[in-house]
């Protein structure tokens, strides 16, 4: 079994069986990204221990956090008067999203109107030291391999998200294509979320 981003009880749930063998393609010949439950082996420890709590660890953020720019404008999804221009995530990340970003916008013909009908100018976030939602070991979101857009579109739980219209899969294709998976057909759907992590026995996290 590999070993838990964090020392403390795993939570997990299935995959689901109707995953297509795109959902499972590693990362360009740069290396594979690891399964999500082993993050820190390839990312490191983003926590560190003060007086019994576990919180952030400043010095891991410093060393291994960057900004990646957005080729487009963008905005908080929670507040649209919030200006975001990047998005920040962990530098052996980073790389991939930027060529993925890319290909999104170029596929998009550098068109922000495309942008904003696909919801990619609806920012939902990048890192951010939280477990998963109703569970307890770290979020991909905690090591900086993962990024939501348009949450309101591609809610958590809901079963027919936005990005998976027909006409909006191109932006599920470019983060494939970088070994990125999409959280869209998880036994619980969420469709907002990409992250740089494999799955290789059934487990998803948010």
């Amino acid at each position: 079994m590999a070993a838990l981003c964090v020392m403390i009880p795993l939570v997990s749930c299935s995959l689901n069986q109707g995953r297509t063998v795109l959902d499972a393609v590693r990362a360009p010949a740069s290396g594979a990204w690891p399964d999500w439950r082993d993050c820190r082996s390839t990312y490191g420890d983003p926590t560190e221990m003060v007086d019994g709590k576990a919180r952030a660890n400043p010095d891991w953020e410093k060393a291994n956090l960057v900004m990646v720019r957005l080729p487009w404008r963008a905005h908080a999804a929670w507040d649209h008067s919030l200006t975001i221009r990047s998005l920040q995530v962990h530098r052996l990340a980073a790389p991939s999203l930027q060529r993925a970003l890319a290909a999104v916008w170029l596929r998009a013909g550098q068109s922000q109107a495309e942008i904003d009908r696909l919801g990619l100018s609806l920012i939902g976030g990048g890192y951010n030291w939280r477990p998963v939602r109703n569970g307890a070991q770290l979020s991909a979101h905690a090591y900086g391999c993962a990024v939501d857009f348009d949450p309101d579109r591609n809610a958590l739980g809901d079963a027919r998200p936005n990005f998976a219209a027909p006409e909006n899969r191109y932006v599920i294709d470019a983060f494939r294509r970088e070994g990125w998976l999409w959280g869209g057909n998880w036994p619980t759907p969420d469709g907002m979320h990409f992250q740089a992590t494999q799955v290789t026995d059934g487990v998803t996290a948010f």
